[in-house]
């Protein structure tokens, strides 16, 4: 730690020669604004700064992923609270989650590192509780998003087992086989982050027509096709699927579903050192991403419970996805389905990506300051790829030792 900032104190002056105006200094340092925001954080701009406004915006997008995984958590929901718990949650949570989504964009543009929380508090804190919440705090964090990274290689390996048991019908559902695919998933992404990570800002704009795109192809078959509900059922009809002792509570446990729909706006955050003009582009990302993506996933939620069908039958469902169900009684066609659902696998997988990079870079920011046991083989910056591979490689690692 001593060393880390005796380095940052002997940098801080060639920073300050170099830097001159409000203009882009280099592809790697940013800004001279970005330059200032390092100097003051105490930091070595050590990341290249290849991301710009659209591609940090599809990067964010598709990490949260809100109306891509309310489909794909339906189930918990459904069981739990029925649709009328369902929607109603969504917007309880998508309202308290713009709140602090709000607080954390004033925040990242005062202080934007790729630490984040952790480093908030450290400043933000009463100076006796400082290090004590700090620390844990990075901790909370750490854990968190590199348990995260597990959320979209599922997601994809158990919807691709979910189309196989709808295209055919000998195929015996093993949750061994979705084990196997997971980790095939985990390995594909840790790969791409390593030797494709300098593209990664285009994929991530692509992945955002995608997102976007994905959403109108999904949107369309289901108005036009699908079957429509009722409307005083849908609203205030409450239901305990899953044998809770009261509805409410039941209910309650159905938060599951819009709560992970709506987890991911602080990913930009973690990826602050490598965003063009940060402390400007990273506050209005997650702003806009809070609000497209709630508003994206209410339709979708109101769509989807509207031509669900037979609530009950599309829960028993053999491909373990009550959408897929939906998608294949709507369409009438196991093609249909099947390219529809696709569109969801493929989100999938692009939010295991951005997901993967989230983890490597707040791994290594904790590291960085000391945080993690080995920190300086964490916090180590492969000067090849230019990106905190020994954290990417712990991500990928303790994906493969969970499953």
């Amino acid at each position: 730690m001593d060393k880390l900032q005796e380095s940052t104190v002997t940098n801080r002056d060639v920073y300050a020669s170099e830097v001159g105006s409000e203009e882009v200094v280099s592809e790697k340092r940013g800004t001279s604004r970005d330059a200032k925001d390092m100097r003051r954080l105490g930091r070595v701009q050590e990341l290249r700064r290849n991301f710009g406004f659209l591609s940090i915006f599809g990067f964010a997008m598709i990490l949260m992923s809100s109306w891509q995984v309310l489909l794909s958590t339906s189930a918990f929901g459904l069981l739990n609270g029925g649709t009328a718990g369902l929607i109603y949650m969504y917007i309880i949570v998508v309202f308290l989650f713009f709140m602090v989504n709000i607080s954390m964009a004033e925040m990242a543009s005062m202080a934007p590192t790729a630490g984040g929380q952790y480093h908030w508090i450290s400043e933000f804190a009463p100076r006796s509780y400082q290090k004590i919440l700090s620390y844990f705090i990075g901790w909370l964090c750490t854990l968190g998003w590199q348990s995260g990274v597990a959320i979209g290689s599922f997601l994809a390996a158990t919807q691709i087992q979910g189309l196989i048991v709808l295209n055919n019908d000998d195929y015996v559902y093993q949750r061994w086989h979705g084990t196997l695919l997971t980790i095939a998933m985990v390995l594909f992404v840790f790969i791409f982050n390593t030797f494709l990570a300098k593209h990664l800002p285009l994929i991530e704009t692509l992945v955002l027509c995608l997102h976007l795109g994905g959403f109108v192809a999904i949107l369309v078959p289901l108005w036009v096709l699908g079957p429509r509900g009722d409307s005083h059922a849908i609203w205030t009809e409450f239901s305990n699927l899953g044998g809770w002792p009261s509805t409410g509570l039941s209910t309650l446990v159905g938060l599951i579903t819009p709560i992970t729909a709506f987890l991911g706006a602080d990913a930009a955050v973690h990826m602050a050192e490598e965003l063009k003009d940060a402390s400007r582009n990273l506050p209005r990302v997650m702003m806009w991403t809070s609000g497209v993506n709630g508003a994206l996933g209410f339709i979708i939620l109101i769509t989807f419970v509207y031509t669900i069908g037979d609530l009950e039958t599309v829960l028993a469902t053999p491909t373990g996805f009550p959408f897929i169900q939906v998608f294949y009684n709507a369409t009438g066609s196991k093609g249909g389905a099947t390219a529809m659902t696709m569109i969801l696998v493929l989100s999938s997988v692009a939010n295991a990506m951005t997901n993967m990079a989230t983890a490597s870079r707040q791994l290594w920011a904790f590291a960085r300051d000391g945080g993690v046991p080995f920190h300086t083989w964490f916090a180590k910056v492969e000067s090849r790829f230019e990106i905190p591979l020994n954290g990417k490689y712990r991500t990928a690692l303790s994906q493969e030792l969970r499953y």
